[in-house]
């Protein structure tokens, strides 16, 4: 694959503004202090930007390649005391769009990836991502917080908020010149990242696109994934649920919630209405079968559809596994590689363990893992963790005042984090605001069928949630409508619209069911 490489001539004038910036002082910067390390012009190949590890959905097109019309940049990195790294691409000036653009960084963060950048880049971005505070292994490594208080509160709230203050100052520098418009983009801990801002520094940005959110970090990462992992272990380290057993799942969810739009689409397009369970397909007589559910996976799978609750019946967890989501329980349900670049895992077992024993306390927490959790002494003391990681706060009043705007989306075949957590914030957000018509005049909540975490999966994967963001903060166009679609060597074999929740799409009963024009709104709650 083709890298972005430093320009061959360091000597010409925009090689020598950007190497420049090394000399830039920001001891005393808002944010700071901070340190720029390095800062060189790199040329970008005539087949464009690379992609991150992970191709994300919410930016059109899904392809290896990002094409754009950049072709040199000022590569910037730094970073901001204690640990918190960063990396800033600039458009030359004459490229520059004079916006900003931050992507945030996922899972447990510690690791700096500049290719998470060139999504905003390829659109004439200054473009930039962080580190989350600290330096670990890619994954659910909580290591590096170990007795590391100051590190867990730039992780949790802080990195993000002065990463952005300092990168203004360089972007206003290098350009001479004030930033328009402000946007935050982030998925799953990212998302957690987008609406923390949005609570804790609702001026920091214009336009806000948090995917599948992991806002409540501490109660997923302990209380949910220990929920699930009881569940599912098969008491010697592993899981009673396997591939073979999510494709036999699948199969039945089809078979029952396929056609939940009016016509058979092979996608779960309402889970919260789909009322598929386990048994349906569970072996009889107690036989071991291929094509049916034993006793243990039943149980396994009863437990992953329900909320998690303490021995008093009391709700901890309200965000079980939604039928659909079965495309994605490899790695989070069963052994396997959740993407290139990070290492095989089953996360519900792992996540508790490193939260709790790293993450939840200043000092280190011993003798804790997923199978020992106790759902009713554990959870309350994980209140220091909820004030660090939690972005639970529905008040966005300030967001709002400020006119910033929210774009959300969320995945309904999500294996990491139901899309049901998304509508309940979404809800609590409303009700705090008065209504449905307070909230959607500044944030709205798009679900995509069969797009897992953050992208990829078997449905809709292409449609452009960004350029819906632009579109809101710059020139008022709120929007109504998200075309999402698939396609194979650049054909589209399909597309849908997708509307603002709770407003469903449902085949007309005239056209083309795989054309987007042939599907109408339908609002449940007016019926």
């Amino acid at each position: 694959m083709a890298q972005d490489t430093p320009s061959a001539a360091p000597s010409t004038p925009d090689a020598l503004k950007c190497a420049a910036l090394a000399q830039l002082k920001l001891e005393d910067a808002p944010g700071g202090p901070a340190i720029i390390s390095s800062a060189h012009l790199v040329e970008v190949p005539s087949t464009g930007l690379d992609q991150w590890i992970v191709i994300p959905s919410g930016y059109g097109s899904v392809a290896a390649r990002i094409p754009t019309r950049i072709h040199a940049y000022c590569d910037v990195t730094g970073y901001v005391a204690p640990q918190n790294k960063f990396e800033l691409k600039l458009p030359l000036p004459d490229d520059w769009n004079q916006k900003f653009f931050f992507t945030a960084c996922g899972g447990f963060c510690g690791y700096l990836d500049g290719r998470r950048c060139n999504l905003g880049l390829a659109r004439g971005y200054a473009t930039v991502t962080g580190n989350g505070g600290h330096e670990s292994v890619m994954g659910f490594d909580g290591v590096w917080a170990a007795n590391a208080p100051e590190l867990q509160e730039d992780f949790g709230w802080r990195s993000n908020h002065v990463v952005t203050l300092i990168s203004k100052v360089i972007v206003t520098h290098y350009y001479g010149a004030p930033i328009k418009y402000s946007y935050m983009v982030g998925n799953s801990k990212g998302g957690q990242a987008v609406l923390m801002e949005a609570q804790r520094f609702p001026e920091d940005f214009d336009g806000l696109m948090p995917s599948a959110p992991v806002y409540d970090y501490t109660g997923r990462n302990t209380i949910a994934a220990a929920w699930f992992a009881q569940g599912i272990t098969d008491g010697h380290g592993g899981s009673v649920i396997t591939a073979e057993t999510s494709q036999v799942v699948h199969n039945s969810v089809l078979e029952h919630c396929g056609a939940q739009s009016g016509v058979e689409e092979g996608l779960v397009t309402d889970p919260p209405a789909c009322k598929w369970n386990p048994e349906m397909i569970a072996c009889a007589d107690g036989t071991q079968k291929r094509d049916c559910l034993n006793q243990k996976q039943v149980s396994a799978i009863k437990r992953l559809m329900s909320p998690a609750t303490n021995s008093k019946g009391e709700v901890l967890w309200a965000y079980p596994y939604i039928p659909g989501t079965e495309t994605q329980w490899g790695a989070w349900n069963y052994f396997g590689a959740l993407s290139p670049g990070l290492p095989p895992r089953t996360a519900n077992l792992d996540l508790p363990g490193q939260h709790m024993k790293y993450l939840a306390d200043s000092k280190v927490r011993e003798n804790i893992d997923a199978l020992n959790f106790d759902f009713d002494r554990d959870p309350p003391t994980l209140e220091r963790s909820r004030q660090i990681y939690d972005a639970t706060s529905l008040d966005l009043r300030s967001f709002k005042a400020h006119g910033g705007k929210i774009v959300m989306w969320h995945g309904w075949a999500d294996g990491a984090i139901s899309a049901t957590s998304s509508i309940g914030y979404n809800e609590g957000v409303t009700r705090l605001m008065g209504g449905r018509k307070q909230t959607e005049d500044f944030f709205r909540l798009f679900l995509i069928p069969g797009v897992h975490h953050g992208g990829g999966g078997p449905g809709l994967t292409e449609f452009d949630a960004f350029t819906a963001l632009e579109n809101w903060v710059e020139k008022g166009h709120a929007p109504d409508v998200l075309i999402a679609g698939r396609s194979t060597n650049g054909v589209v074999e399909r597309s849908r619209p997708v509307f603002p929740y709770p407003i469903l799409a449902h085949y007309s009963g005239h056209g083309d069911p795989r054309h987007a024009d042939s599907f109408v709104p339908f609002d449940p709650s007016t019926h």
